[in-house]
């Protein structure tokens, strides 16, 4: 039978339509690589003009080798660009990963190119949860109108899963040896608009699941914090809960925000972080930043700046603003590249100055953390409670375990440390 092989790019909700692909065309043998493959999937992603741009270049170089491909994910929002490399190649909106095994069979027979772009609701589809990481979905879409988001257009139906299903999902992959439960959405704090419920109420029922697992939440905007109040920092209280919050800013001026139409203030992100910190003090803060918007004056992009050095969050997802087609941000006049070249770089460096400043206060300090990764040369990554990487010299014989060790050396990264000892379960 004919092999497959499935590339991924971008967020851990592409992550896991991946996961369901593999579920989907579980009949067919995957390759090791694409070499081997007689079809390759690429599931895609558009949040970028990089990596649109890096997406497309490796199509490219399939294409010329005569490679049979299925285009998959938010990038088949810009169908004509991938048409120019590939005009025979069938496409699979992110809507539409029902469909997957229906475009590999035209790929392998060579028919006349299919553009699969329903927008329907994904509960139900079967999908991989394996260990020690699960990626579970709750909710698909968003409920927010950014200005230079084209993601919206990629996934433009808002639904959120039931909450009985998230349930069986997480309970499933814990069966199957997950300790990482990563749940995931375009905006996870959406999660229940639709169906009269919260994600707040949806992390007390999956903390009540018997077993030694954890959950890491993925990105919720501000004004979902805002909105759900004190029930969903009481809600990640529970042991089971990573202390990690992803609550993107995107830029520190207020004007901006409002240009961006972002939904939030500047304040509504910074008094998010305090009550967060305030109940969780070691809880590790990501948030995400656009450098160069269009309407980004020297002043907002100091605000910008200042902003980070008041709330130094440890994980800033820097991005350099490139117009993505379809949005109302790539009809404005583009700021110059120079001078965007240099607010990124200023930025970088300020973003590494206060992750490793941050992580400091960890050095001797006992600390605990769950095994989850292999890592090179005798070692092993792990996360501590606050979700921070932490790397070990030890066996792969504690995957999946909780360890007990010293911080001995602390980066903008990760932290090193020594096992002292084995720790118990939740």
């Amino acid at each position: 039978m004919s092999s497959v092989f499935i590339r991924t790019w971008g967020c851990t909700l592409n992550q896991s339509d991946s996961d369901a692909m593999r579920a989907l065309l579980r009949n067919y043998p995957f390759a090791k690589s694409e070499e081997e493959a007689d079809v390759v999937v690429l599931n895609t992603c558009t949040v970028k003009g990089a990596t649109e741009n890096k997406i497309l270049n490796h199509l490219e170089k399939l294409a010329a080798h005569g490679k049979k491909v299925v285009v998959a994910g938010c990038l088949t929002a810009n169908s004509g660009r991938i048409r120019e490399i590939t005009p025979e190649a069938p496409l699979v909106g992110a809507g539409s990963t029902s469909r997957i095994c229906e475009a590999v069979e035209i790929a392998l027979d060579g028919r006349h190119p299919v553009f699969f772009n329903e927008f329907g609701n994904k509960s139900g589809i079967a999908r991989e949860m394996g260990a020690p990481i699960a990626r579970v979905p709750i909710e698909e879409g968003c409920v927010s109108r950014c200005a230079f988001c084209q993601t919206k257009i990629a996934r433009p139906l808002f639904f959120s899963y039931p909450p009985k299903e998230v349930v069986r999902m997480v309970e499933e992959a814990v069966r199957n040896g997950a300790r990482e439960i990563q749940l995931t959405g375009m905006d996870t704090g959406a999660y229940g608009l639709d169906i009269k419920t919260d994600l707040a109420k949806l992390l007390r029922e999956l903390c009540k699941i018997d077993g030694d697992f954890r959950i890491r939440l993925g990105m919720i905007n501000p004004q979902h914090v805002k909105r759900l109040g004190p029930a969903l920092v009481e809600a990640f209280g529970s042991g089971k809960m990573f202390k990690f919050l992803h609550i993107p800013v995107q830029s520190g001026s207020e004007k901006v925000c409002r240009e961006m139409k972002r939904g939030h203030t500047v304040a509504d992100f910074e008094n998010a972080v305090k009550e967060f910190r305030t109940a969780y003090p070691d809880i590790t803060i990501a948030t995400d930043v656009i450098v160069a918007y269009p309407t980004e004056s020297a002043d907002d992009y100091a605000k910008t700046v200042e902003l980070l050095e008041r709330v130094r969050p440890d994980v800033v997802n820097l991005s350099r603003f490139t117009p993505r087609p379809g949005t109302e941000a790539k009809k404005l006049k583009q700021m110059k590249s120079e001078t965007a070249k240099q607010r990124t770089r200023e930025m970088h460096a300020l973003i590494r100055e206060i992750a490793d400043g941050n992580a400091q206060k960890f050095l001797g300090r006992e600390m605990e953390a769950l095994v989850l990764e292999k890592g090179n040369r005798g070692q092993v990554k792990g996360r501590t409670d606050g979700y921070r990487q932490v790397v070990l010299k030890a066996g792969k014989a504690l995957m999946g375990k909780r360890v007990t060790f010293i911080v001995e050396k602390a980066t903008h990264s990760s932290l090193f440390g020594k096992i002292i000892r084995e720790a118990g379960r939740l």
